[in-house]
C-alpha cells in the first residue's frame, strides 16, 4: 500500500514537472508578446497589444507566415502521396522489409544542415520551364519531405498492419480492382492514421528552420527563418508575437485534428437506445 501510494505521488510529481517544463517557456513567450517594452525583457513592465498590430501590419512577417503555411501544405501533400503506397506495401510485405524501412527513415538521422546543403547543390541549379528551382517553395517542400516522409511512414505502417486483411479480398471478390479497393475500402478505415500522418508532416514542415535557412530567398523566407534573422538584428517583442503565432498555429492544427478524431469516434459508436 505504501509503495503504491509512493509510486502514485512520484508519477504525479514527474507529470507535473514535465508539463511545467513544456508549458513554462511557452507561457513566458506569450507574456512577452503582450509586453509594452521596446526590447525583449522578462518580467515585463506593462501589458500592451501594440506589437501584435506591428506584426500583422508588417508585410514581410505576413509573407513569411504565408510562405510557411504554403510550404507546410505542399510538404504534407507530397509526404502522403509517397507514404501511403510505401507504407501499405511495407505493412503487407515481408521480403527485405527491414532494409527498406531503415532506408526510408534514414533521413531522420541526417543533420538538417547536411540535407539543406545537399538539396541546394543537387536540385538548386535546376531550371524548369524558365523557373529557377532554387529559392522556390517547391524546393523547400522537397527538402522538408525528407524529414516528414519518414514520420508519416512510421505512423502509417502500424495503421495498415492492424487492418483486417480480408477487406481487400472481399472487395476483390465483389469485382473491385486493387486500386479501387484501396481508395474505397482501406483508406476510409485507416483515415485516423492517415490524418495523423498528414498532421505530423504538416507540423514538421511548419516548424523546420535549418533547411529553410539554406534554401529560401527574401521572397520565400519562412516564419522560423524570419525569427532567426530578426533575433540577430533587433530583439523586440515582435519576435515573441511571431513565436506566439507559430506555436498557436501548431496548437490549432492539433486541436482541429483532435476534434475531428472525437467526432469520427462518436459517429462510429452505436447509438444507445
Amino acid at each position: 500500500m505504501f509503495e503504491e501510494r509512493t509510486f502514485r505521488i512520484l508519477h504525479r510529481a514527474f507529470a507535473a514537472l514535465f508539463i511545467l517544463y513544456v508549458v513554462l517557456p511557452l507561457a513566458i513567450t506569450a507574456v512577452v508578446a503582450f509586453s509594452d517594452d521596446n526590447v525583449v525583457r522578462f518580467p515585463i513592465r506593462g501589458f500592451s497589444g501594440r506589437w501584435f498590430g506591428v506584426f500583422f501590419n508588417d508585410a514581410q512577417w505576413i509573407n513569411a507566415a504565408w510562405n510557411s503555411l504554403q510550404i507546410a501544405v505542399i510538404t504534407a501533400a507530397m509526404s502522403m502521396v509517397l507514404a501511403l503506397p510505401a507504407s501499405y506495401a511495407l505493412a503487407n510485405g515481408k521480403k527485405a522489409r527491414p532494409v527498406l524501412q531503415t532506408l526510408l527513415i534514414l533521413p531522420l538521422f541526417v543533420p538538417g544542415v547536411v540535407l539543406g546543403i545537399s538539396v541546394a547543390m543537387g536540385l538548386g541549379s535546376i531550371n524548369l520551364f524558365g523557373y529557377d528551382l532554387f529559392g522556390s517553395r517547391i524546393l523547400v517542400a522537397c527538402a522538408h519531405t525528407l524529414w516528414a516522409l519518414p514520420l508519416a511512414i512510421t505512423v502509417l505502417i502500424p495503421t495498415f498492419e492492424t487492418l483486417d486483411k480480408s477487406l481487400m479480398e472481399a472487395a476483390g471478390d465483389l469485382g473491385a480492382s486493387p486500386l479501387r479497393a484501396f481508395f474505397n475500402v482501406i483508406m476510409p478505415v485507416a483515415m485516423t492514421g492517415i490524418v495523423s500522418a498528414g498532421l505530423f508532416a504538416f507540423i514538421t514542415s511548419l516548424n523546420e528552420f535549418i533547411m529553410a535557412l539554406f534554401l529560401t530567398t527574401r521572397d520565400t523566407q519562412t516564419l522560423p527563418v524570419m525569427l532567426w534573422l530578426s533575433l540577430r538584428s533587433s530583439a523586440t517583442p515582435q519576435i515573441a508575437v511571431a513565436s506566439f503565432v507559430l506555436a498557436g498555429s501548431v496548437f490549432t492544427a492539433v486541436g482541429l485534428a483532435y476534434a475531428w478524431f472525437t467526432l469520427s469516434r462518436r459517429r462510429r459508436e452505436p447509438a444507445a437506445f
